[in-house]
């Protein structure tokens, strides 16, 4: 039969018209993707009361010419995008959903329990913000209410309103407990709040020197360095300041051209020390910081070359500063030089090669140096490892590496710092320059504030399984302290087991495929390579937002770095 039609190219012609258009209505169903579909219940479960109806209703995605189809006890019940179900009898039911579509099909089911008495449920988050001074609106959202349901808020040992919100207000820093109950004529729920009263964020520009920053230091002048021969780019870590900013840069007094958050400097002269301005205007906010640049010789000065003693693995901490965690252990009495000896103290035995440190949250870092500078080969082969404990690809905790080169000569890690790019450098989600504030607890066993440079509010809560740990690194004696860095996309999963899978290459704590870092591989802050031919210190810090219930939160945990070349 075929072979008859290929002899008539008039019906050949009309053959492949028709096929050019079904493979048009292929490329579409294969661009837009299988359909997707969710109920208005995340969970997909339901309650209703015996004699009344409750809606299920689903919301499709990505589906081309659907078709709904609800089914109850094998029998068609609905073909709209919603059904209302009737709990004419007590027990358990369930509904079957399927969307059949041009590019796919998918099924949900739904659980829908029928009860005699359906008392109030509130969902509310176990904790809340507030602004000194300021009034906060605090709402809860509540199921199974009524013309009978009534709301009283208690605070402070006694009912302070009887509307279904609260105006919270408070004066002095701390944390209030709040209690909403909500009764309707099957019953009663309870729930507390606990709000942490904050100073009201202002706008802020600061620049880091890869270490953190208190609120006595934040305006302090710091210290970069370049050698000469070779630029910096620029960037302040800003706080409560928009994407839309505009920037003015100045150097010792002269008005720059630059406009952007990053601002490319070469120095001229070596030993100078330049003034490096910038105003950030938001809207009709306002805010400024100043860099100092030095002007270094020129790089290779201060390379230091291996000799027969020089030891392979990284031997000196200079600092570890954690984020609070479940294995943060600093209780009142400790100090940061007892922080930073708990690794030096591992190294001073020849540990290191195993991991040394959690670094707690994001933002927890350590800062350590070799013996002797470290070169980038030239070949892309990797120059120096960490490694951290991961299990597998499912369970990763991902620490960013930045390097730097001792470029004034002092032996000391307080010059500037690079980044080194990984697989997630630059993908959409990644977010270079941020910056988490944790506020210290005012008591011991209390869920740790944080807020974001975005405005971004969470808690770190404690974790049932190590509820006595000092999760707060009690040597930060200031209202808070600041962590900045790089905080890569979240891979966390709740759904059954726990998970947080690793990015393909590039961090600690992470499966790396090829292993090892590589000193070519370090950028600057917009991104453009840094061009180092050699680093003398190393520094590591938990890169990812994530909380499960049974894991706690997502904890960098690396051993010191070892310089592949010098490895037995």
């Amino acid at each position: 039969m075929f072979k008859n039609l290929y002899l008539k190219l008039s019906f050949v012609g009309l053959c492949l018209f028709a096929l050019g258009a079904c493979s048009d209505d292929d490329d579409e169903a294969g661009l837009v993707g299988a359909p997707e579909c969710s109920l208005n219940s995340d969970t997909g479960e339901y309650k209703v009361k015996i004699g009344h109806e409750v809606t299920l209703q689903v919301t499709a995605e990505n589906a081309i010419n659907p078709v709904y189809a609800w089914k109850r006890a094998g029998k068609i019940v609905s073909e709209q995008e919603t059904y209302q179900f009737k709990g004419d009898q007590l027990g358990e039911f369930f509904v079957n959903f399927r969307l059949d579509a041009d590019n796919g099909s998918v099924e949900k089911q739904a659980k829908i329990t029928v009860v005699d008495r359906l008392p109030p449920e509130i969902t509310v988050s176990s904790s809340a913000v507030g602004y000194c001074d300021v009034a906060l609106k605090v709402a809860a959202e509540t199921k199974y209410t009524d013309e009978s349901t009534t709301f009283e808020w208690s605070y402070g040992g006694r009912v302070v309103s009887h509307d279904s919100i609260y105006q919270f207000k408070e004066k002095e820093i701390d944390v209030y407990t709040l209690a909403l109950k909500v009764t309707n004529a099957d019953g009663v729920d309870v729930k507390n709040i606990n709000i942490s009263v904050i100073p009201e964020e202002e706008p802020v520009l600061f620049f880091d020197n890869g270490r953190y920053v208190e609120p006595s230091t934040i305006h302090d002048v710091r210290t970069m360095t370049c050698p000469i021969g070779r630029s910096l780019v620029l960037a302040p870590v800003r706080f409560s300041i928009s994407d839309d900013a505009v920037y003015e840069w100045s150097v010792d007094g002269s008005v720059q051209s630059e406009t952007s958050i990053h601002f490319k400097f070469t120095p001229s002269a070596e030993g100078q020390t330049y003034e490096i301005k910038v105003k950030a205007i938001d809207g009709g906010k306002t805010a400024e910081a100043t860099v100092k640049v030095e002007c270094t010789p020129k790089e290779g000065t201060y390379f230091r070359a291996p000799t027969a003693k020089s030891y392979w693995i990284s031997n000196h901490c200079f600092e570890f500063t954690p984020a609070p965690g479940q294995f943060v252990n600093f209780s009142q009495d400790k100090t940061a030089e007892d922080a930073r000896m708990t690794i030096q103290n591992t190294l001073n035995n020849g540990g290191g090669t195993g991991w040394i440190a959690s670094l707690g949250a994001w933002g927890g870092y350590f800062i350590l140096g070799f013996d002797h500078s470290v070169e980038d080969d030239g070949k892309g082969e990797a120059d120096f490892d960490i490694v951290g404990n991961p299990l597998g690809k499912y369970w990763c905790e991902c620490g960013v590496v930045w390097v730097s080169q001792d470029e004034n000569g002092n032996g000391i890690a307080d010059d500037t710092w690079y980044e080194l790019k990984g697989s997630e450098t630059g993908k959409p989600g990644i977010t270079q320059r941020y910056a988490l504030k944790y506020y210290r607890p005012t008591q011991d066993k209390q869920d740790v504030l944080s807020i974001d440079n975005d405005g971004n509010l969470t808690f770190l809560r404690r974790n049932a399984y190590h509820p006595n740990s000092g999760y707060f690194p009690w040597f930060m004696k200031e209202e808070y302290y600041i962590l900045t860095g790089t905080c890569l996309g979240d891979q966390f999963k709740t759904e059954g087991i726990e998970t947080n899978w690793g990015f393909d290459w590039g961090y600690v704590d992470n499966i790396n495929d090829p292993t090892g870092f590589r000193i070519e591989n370090a950028i600057q802050q917009d991104g453009s390579p840094a061009n180092l031919k050699y680093i003398d210190f190393v520094k590591v810090h938990t890169a990812q937002m994530g909380q499960g219930a049974a894991v706690g939160e997502i904890s960098t945990e690396s051993s010191a770095a070892m310089d592949l070349r010098l490895k037995p």
